[in-house]
């Protein structure tokens, strides 16, 4: 049995061995550089690190600087408002800068919201990873899994057509009817039409994969991993519990929840500071130059000297109240109060999902290790079974529509094998994914 697995699995069609071969992480790679949805998940990664930064930037005293000219033309006034005639020029300077002292907290729990943010976005973008290395892993084997079934269908065609042939020579001897050549050429057909579509499902779930890495060149490729085929199903222990909560602390999806959740704490701090007065610190430096400003002989003021000369600093600062807005605010802080609490309900839902994920997949490992185990002595005792009946077959002790159902239960008993097998190793590498994160 096990040397027939073997051959099944290893054997490749013979336009292969042209062709490059793509392994699983080679597969996955590629749809994680070249998949667009993830593409936009990193991008909004780049734009919550800027939002981050602005948030922090926010912090900073905010610093302007103005200059301003005018030009009259009949009628102007001197620094000192006295009003001469003629045409006259002035230019103004201002420098200013403000200083939030205190605004209840607000600018500080946006730094963190942001922050928590930037993290859920970062789970949320190592999630579609998961996801779409789950997609193409499973994507993969199924393809893998079509394309030994070529190899079962052409096994069992090969041994129709031996028997058509044996047949053929028989009834040239004498000791055979020609209807008998009939019903095995009818099993031939019925094979070869099996072989065909086997091909066709190969060829069509190999174009779903290169679709689903975004396979864009020129040239064929097909897939491979010798590691992967040769794998055996082994008999696992696992618990469900430990499982879930080791997935807690590390799966994105979780972690994602986790850290909205903390975002909508800062929210509903940010909107109770909202509540709070405010105390702002400002200063400026104002200057200004003037045509008309000037000294004994008509000569105008040096530029340097009306700068000193009109220099005004200016220290201040603001307290601001909220009173008639205050009904605002607080309906403000009641709706963030409800997102933090949705929040809170979404954790729950996704942790509850995620266990229910576990629990299955635990379970379906198990239960595909006990298939893959029967479908093992199926298939040794049907092939014990094939070669006494083909015996019976060829001694003309049988007759061809009981050949054909045992052939057909040989193909189905390898068929069951290679599935059990394939579909254990997907479901262990989609547990893994859940404990370990994209690889």
């Amino acid at each position: 049995m096990k040397k027939v697995l073997i051959i099944i699995i290893i054997l490749l069609p013979q336009f292969i061995l042209a062709q490059e071969i793509w392994d699983l992480q080679r597969c996955i790679e590629h749809a994680k550089e070249m998949n667009l949805d993830l593409k936009i998940k990193r991008n909004l990664e780049k734009k919550s690190a800027y939002d981050l930064q602005q948030s922090k930037w926010n912090l900073a005293p905010s610093i302007s600087a103005s200059t301003g000219s005018s030009l009259n033309l009949k009628r102007a006034a001197d620094a000192d408002y006295n009003i001469s005639s003629g045409t006259s020029y002035s230019l103004s300077y201002n420098l200013s800068s403000s200083l939030t002292l205190f605004e209840g907290f607000t600018k500080l729990n946006s730094i963190a919201a942001a922050r928590f943010i930037k993290l859920a976005t970062n789970e949320s973008s190592e999630l579609t990873e998961i996801m779409l290395e789950q997609e193409v892993t499973e994507m993969f084997f199924q393809t893998l899994y079509q394309r030994a079934l070529i190899d079962v269908a052409k096994e069992t065609l090969e041994i129709s057509r031996f028997e058509a042939e044996r047949i053929a020579v028989t009834i040239e001897t004498g000791l055979l009817e020609t209807v008998a050549q009939i019903e095995i050429n009818a099993i031939v057909s019925a094979n070869l039409l099996e072989y065909n579509r086997t091909i066709n499902n190969y060829k069509l779930y190999k174009l779903r994969l290169m679709q689903l890495i975004d396979f864009q060149a020129d040239y064929d490729f097909e897939i491979g991993d010798i590691e992967l085929e040769m794998a055996a199903p082994i008999q696992i222990f696992m618990n469900a519990d430990s499982l879930y909560y080791e997935t807690c602390m590390k799966y994105p999806a979780v972690l994602q929840k986790e850290y909205e959740l903390e975002y909508y704490r800062k929210m509903l701090n940010i909107a109770k500071g909202n509540h709070a007065p405010s105390i702002v610190a400002y200063g400026g430096i104002n200057s200004g130059f003037y045509s008309t400003d000037t000294l004994a002989g008509g000569r105008k003021t040096p530029i340097d000297t009306q700068f000193n000369k009109y220099l005004s600093p200016s220290l201040g600062a603001q307290l601001s109240i909220p009173i008639f807005n205050s009904k605002s605010r607080t309906y403000n802080t009641k709706k963030s109060k409800i997102d933090m609490e949705n929040a809170m309900y979404s954790l729950e839902i996704q942790k509850k999902q995620i266990r229910k994920e576990i629990e299955e997949a635990v379970l379906k490992l198990h239960s595909l290790y006990l298939e893959y185990e029967s479908a093992s002595y199926n298939l040794d005792f049907t092939q014990k079974s094939f070669e006494t009946y083909r015996e019976k077959y060829q001694l003309g002790m049988l007759n061809t529509t009981d050949f054909m159902n045992i052939q057909n239960q040989m193909s189905q008993a390898i068929t069951n094998l290679l599935l059990a097998r394939y579909s254990w190793i997907v479901q262990k590498i989609t547990i893994e994914l859940y404990t370990s994160g994209s690889k």
